[in-house]
């Protein structure tokens, strides 16, 4: 598919995509020190945590965020950078140029940009990529998977039947091109992870795809329990920061009598 080749090899040349698969593990990892069963967390605890350390990370290494360089700065101290990431983490973190990836978020929801393509996060529960329902995960979620897509196979353009065609998500002046989805996935459980970037649709039947195309850019763990995840590359507690839009927040509490917290969507 002609859009897919497309974007990937301009995220690849602009290193977007480097940093996606370092901040993966090391974000997961993360997540990993943190979450209890025992304590009643689960689904939506750990997509929460996952996308703050995400965030984060993402920032750190394109110099966004919190780590967005101030006027006549060159760059920021590796003091500040290293400050949450142990140092082999911060040792294997791709360095991209200031500039070269810059934040273009959508109605509050953090996305980066390089010209001509953005992406944002999703999380979602491990193996269930192919049933994501954008609607059900917020607005921002839905317009972006209604954005016009031209198909491979079309032999004429919107423009050639003489019909208006708007480039981008609906009602989105801050960004013109193509929107794509980052969806990330963690199994505390079993230590298995996925992460997936491609562009997402709001399916017309209840079997269409959620997808108009996705591919794996990084997958770990096994179902036996092993892992990936160095633990050499987890961050200390409150490495992240909290500052978080658009995720919906749900923590079981454990009552008493209760048994160990399951998954809760």
């Amino acid at each position: 598919m002609i859009a897919k080749v497309d974007a990937i090899r301009s995220l690849t040349a602009s290193g977007f995509l480097d940093v996606l698969k370092w901040a993966a593990p090391v974000a997961f990892a993360a997540t990993d020190q943190l979450y209890d069963e025992d304590q009643g967390h689960g689904q939506g605890f750990v997509g929460f945590v996952n996308f703050t350390h995400f965030k984060d990370l993402v920032d750190r290494a394109t110099a966004n965020g919190r780590f967005k360089l101030g006027d006549g700065l060159a760059g920021l101290g590796e003091d500040v950078l290293k400050r949450g990431i142990t140092p082999e983490a911060f040792g294997s973190m791709p360095r991209l140029p200031a500039g070269a990836v810059v934040r273009r978020d959508y109605r509050q929801s953090p996305g980066w940009a390089i010209e001509g393509y953005r992406v944002l996060l999703q999380s979602y529960p491990f193996g269930k990529i192919d049933d994501i329902k954008w609607a059900q995960r917020s607005d921002v979620k839905k317009r972006v998977a209604d954005q016009f897509f031209v198909g491979d196979a079309e032999l004429f353009s919107h423009e050639e039947l003489g019909l208006e065609s708007v480039p981008g998500v609906p009602d989105d002046d801050g960004f013109a091109g193509v929107t794509l989805i980052a969806a990330h996935a963690f199994n505390p459980a079993t230590k298995q992870f996925q992460i997936y970037i491609g562009q997402s649709k709001n399916p017309e039947y209840a079997d269409n795809s959620c997808w108009r195309w996705r591919t794996l850019l990084l997958s770990g763990g096994t179902p036996a329990g092993g892992t990936d995840l160095p633990a050499s590359l987890s961050m200390p507690r409150g490495g992240a920061s909290a500052d978080v839009e658009d995720v919906p927040v749900r923590i079981k509490r454990t009552g008493a009598g209760e048994g160990s917290g399951t998954a809760d969507g």
